[in-house]
C-alpha cells in the first residue's frame, strides 16, 4: 500500500504542475476562441449587408429606368391631350397621366427608401469593416503570445504527461477511480498531508485511528469529510 500511496502523491504533483503549466496561459486559448468566432459573425453580418446593398442598388437602378419611362409616356400623353375631340378620350388620357404620375411617386418611394437603407447599411458596413480589422489585429498578436508560451512550456510539458502515462499504469483502477472524481469535485487537489492533526485540504480533524494508520503506512487513507488521499507530510520528502 505504501508505493500505491507513493504514486498517488507523484501524480498530485505531476497534475498540479500540469495545472499550473495550463494556468500559465491564462485566457489566450479562450480569447482566440472568442475572437475567431465574433469575427466569422461579424464577417458574415457584412456579407448580409453586401447583398442586401447590391440588390438596393439594382432596385434603385430598375425604379429610375421606371421613373423615365413613365415620364415619357406622361409628356406623350399631354401631347395627345391637345387632339382629343371627346371627352371620353379627354378624361381616359388624364386618367393615363395621374395613374403613371402615381406610378412615379411610388417609384421614387421606393428609390429614397432604398437609398436611405443602403446608407444605414453602408455606414454599418465600414463601421464592422473597421471593427474587424481591430479584432483581426487582436487575434493575430494573441495567437501569438499563445503560441510564445506554449512553446516555452512544451518540453516540460510533455515531459510530464509521459512521467504520468507511466504512473498511472502502475496505480489500481479502483484508486484511480477515486482520485479522478475527487480531484475534479476538490478544485483539482485529490492527495493532501495531514497537517496538525487535520486534512490539509478541507482542514478537518483526523480521527486518532486515522491518524496512527497515516503514520504507519501500511494502508490508503481517505478524509471521511473531503475525500481526499492522506498521507504523513514527510512521506513526499521520501519520495523525492
Amino acid at each position: 500500500m505504501q508505493n500505491v500511496l507513493q504514486q498517488l502523491i507523484r501524480l498530485q504533483e505531476l497534475d498540479t504542475r500540469l495545472d499550473a503549466l495550463i494556468e500559465k496561459l491564462g485566457d489566450l486559448p479562450e480569447t482566440v476562441k472568442t475572437l475567431e468566432i465574433q469575427i466569422r459573425n461579424e464577417q458574415e453580418q457584412n456579407a448580409i449587408r453586401r447583398t442586401s446593398i447590391e440588390e438596393n442598388a439594382a432596385l434603385i437602378s430598375s425604379n429610375s429606368v421606371k421613373v423615365e419611362d413613365l415620364k415619357t409616356k406622361i409628356t406623350k400623353y399631354k401631347e395627345q391631350l391637345f387632339l382629343v375631340t371627346t371627352n371620353r378620350e379627354y378624361d381616359a388620357l388624364t386618367s393615363e397621366i395621374e395613374f403613371n404620375e402615381q406610378g412615379i411617386k411610388d417609384a421614387e418611394d421606393q428609390i429614397l427608401q432604398s437609398e436611405e437603407e443602403n446608407n444605414r447599411m453602408n455606414e454599418a458596413f465600414g463601421k464592422t469593416e473597421k471593427n474587424l480589422e481591430d479584432m483581426a489585429q487582436r487575434l493575430e498578436e494573441t495567437r501569438g503570445s499563445l503560441a510564445e508560451t506554449q512553446k516555452a512550456t512544451e518540453e516540460e510539458k510533455q515531459q510530464l504527461e509521459d512521467t504520468r502515462k507511466t504512473l498511472i499504469a502502475l496505480i489500481p483502477r479502483n484508486f484511480m477511480s477515486v482520485y479522478q472524481r475527487v480531484r475534479k469535485a476538490r478544485n483539482g487537489l485529490a492527495v493532501v498531508p495531514l497537517m496538525r492533526d487535520a486534512c490539509s485540504g478541507c482542514h478537518n480533524r483526523v480521527i486518532p485511528q486515522k491518524r496512527v494508520d497515516i503514520y504507519k503506512k501500511n494502508q490508503v487513507i481517505t478524509c471521511d469529510y473531503c475525500g481526499r488521499f492522506l498521507f504523513a507530510a514527510d512521506d513526499s520528502e521520501e519520495d523525492e
